[in-house]
């Protein structure tokens, strides 16, 4: 596992500044993050924490996804962001500053009619396939969730698509709720500023290359340029990619011509060439997609020198960080592993040989709460006799049992259900539908659980429901939010390993990994 920072350097007491994502100074990377872990440290510093384990990121092209607003109004396409001025980002900063800039913040009522014309398409083919109505509702609304938590996470690493669309379209800027008008005295309004964006150093080099290409292509070719407001990038560490055009109109046949040619444009970039892969394209519009090949690319991640296939599934979640993904897992799998949970224990009760005892093989379940694509499911499953884990999304189960399968995992049961109908089925042992081929409650060991919340934390019923077992792993997007319920977790369980993942560096955001035993 490595660890790429030294953890108890001399850290500088000031704040993280925020800093314009278009404009990194990659030099400053160990001090941006020093700064962060001294605000983490000094959070935690009520509770026993063992000393913490830092996982680092690259410091340039480390991000997998980015998402840009398209603006065309001067002449030459050109791709945009929003970022706001720096003293505004500081006054914003706090549990929910992630979403200063995030999806139809400060926009207007167009950027939420954008968000809902990116998002309503999956829904829409959903909606026409049968499904229960609350189940399908359950689904959209938590696939929503998921995609809002990362863009609130990412928000000063990746551009405000959304917020950006009606700038983009109309030409207008600032204009919120409260209409033309700013600050009282005539000052500039409030909310993100534009900026144009040539090159984007947090994205991945394969971002950066297909960008140059989307822009060049759609500026001769009119059937790609008219009424595209915004581009979605969506890269692997595979070499894998697929670039979506979303648009306000209807796509044609001439269309389709032209995003083939765009295709093959893409897939001479150096990147993908040497992968030997031909970017996927994607073009959407109100009830209306089309894919050019596939809407998923294959990622392959390293996870203690394991790799594992992992399907990521266009407008699903997925980790934006895949290098400091693979750490994540790599640590989750260390927690999780047998001997060194019996070691956790044996800690506690002062039975120094206690860990031999288990470390043969997986001795109980685990239960994962709303697995996504199985991100950390599948190179948690070999830890364990079964994993039980549920999900609502339709694709996010679908890509979690491609690859469950394409990764030879046999020993998962995935519930297409919430959590809150689950726990509150295994406190009844009752039985649901979708629980049919589960093993009997009393067959089951469940005594680890797994989560990984938005950035809002745990609620009240989910706290509660932790206590119940031996073991938690708890993944962390926001601190602040995970101290909290942390407060509630402690009389009953201790923390044995603590974590931190720049998941998102030159940002106020840190990612944490807790790992908990029963007192």
């Amino acid at each position: 596992m490595q660890n790429g920072h030294a953890a108890e350097k001399a850290c500088v007491e000031a704040p993280t500044p925020p800093t314009a994502i278009t404009a990194i100074d990659a030099v400053d990377y160990d001090g941006q993050l020093d700064r962060k872990l001294t605000k983490l440290k000094q959070l935690f510093q009520e509770f026993e924490t063992p000393e913490l384990e830092v996982f680092t990121s690259p410091p340039t092209h480390y991000r997998m996804r980015s998402e840009f607003a398209v603006e065309q109004r001067d002449g030459p396409l050109h791709f945009v962001m929003f970022e706001r001025p720096p003293a505004e980002a500081a006054e914003a900063a706090g549990p929910e500053a992630g979403q200063e800039v995030g999806l139809g913040q400060e926009a207007g009522p167009e950027a939420g009619a954008a968000l809902e014309q990116e998002a309503g398409l999956e829904q829409e083919q959903e909606a026409g396939e049968g499904e229960e109505e609350p189940e399908r509702v359950a689904g959209q609304q938590a696939e929503a969730q998921a995609d809002a938590s990362t863009s609130a996470a990412a928000a000063a690493g990746a551009p405000a698509a959304a917020a950006a669309v009606a700038a983009a379209a109309d030409g207008k800027q600032g204009k919120g709720k409260k209409g033309k008008k700013g600050k009282k005295g005539g000052g500039k309004p409030k909310g993100p500023q534009r900026v144009r964006v040539d090159t984007f150093p947090v994205a991945t080099k394969q971002v950066n290359e297909l960008m140059a290409v989307v822009r060049e292509e759609a500026d001769k070719t009119p059937e790609l340029r008219q009424r595209l407001f915004q581009v979605n990038f969506h890269t692997t560490l595979a070499g894998d990619a697929m670039v979506t055009l979303l648009y306000h109109r209807k796509l044609g046949p001439e269309w389709q011509e032209a995003a083939e040619r765009l295709r093959d444009a893409l897939a001479a970039t150096p990147t993908a060439a040497a992968a030997g892969v031909r970017p996927h394209v994607i073009g959407r519009s109100r009830k209306q997609k089309i894919c050019l090949d596939a809407d998923f690319v294959l990622e392959r991640l390293t996870v203690d020198g394991r790799p594992f296939v992992q399907k990521q599934v266009e407008g699903s979640f997925s980790q934006p960080n895949g290098r400091v993904c693979q750490h994540m897992l790599t640590w989750a799998q260390d927690v999780t592993r047998p001997a060194a949970a019996a070691a956790a224990v044996a800690e506690e009760a002062g039975k120094e040989g206690a860990a031999v005892a288990t470390a043969g093989g997986p001795e109980d379940d685990l239960l994962e709460l709303y697995c996504g694509n199985g991100n950390f499911t599948i190179p948690l499953a070999a830890n364990f006799r079964r994993v039980v884990a549920t999900e609502v999304s339709k694709s996010s189960v679908e890509a979690a049992r491609y690859n469950m399968e394409a990764n030879g995992v046999t020993n998962v049961f995935l519930a297409r259900m919430a959590s809150e109908e689950f726990a509150v089925t295994m406190r009844e042992r009752g039985t649901r539908r979708r629980l049919e081929g589960l093993e009997g409650w009393e067959a089951l060991r469940l005594r680890t659980i797994l989560v990984d919340p938005p950035r809002a934390g745990l609620d009240a019923f989910t706290v509660e429901l932790l206590k119940e077992f031996d073991r938690i792993v708890y993944i962390s997007c926001n601190p602040d939010t995970l101290h909290a319920n942390l407060k509630a977790i402690a009389p009953s369980h201790r923390i044995a390993r603590f974590a931190a993942f720049d998941q998102f560096p030159y940002t106020h955001h840190l990612e944490c990994g807790v790992y908990l035993v029963r007192r």
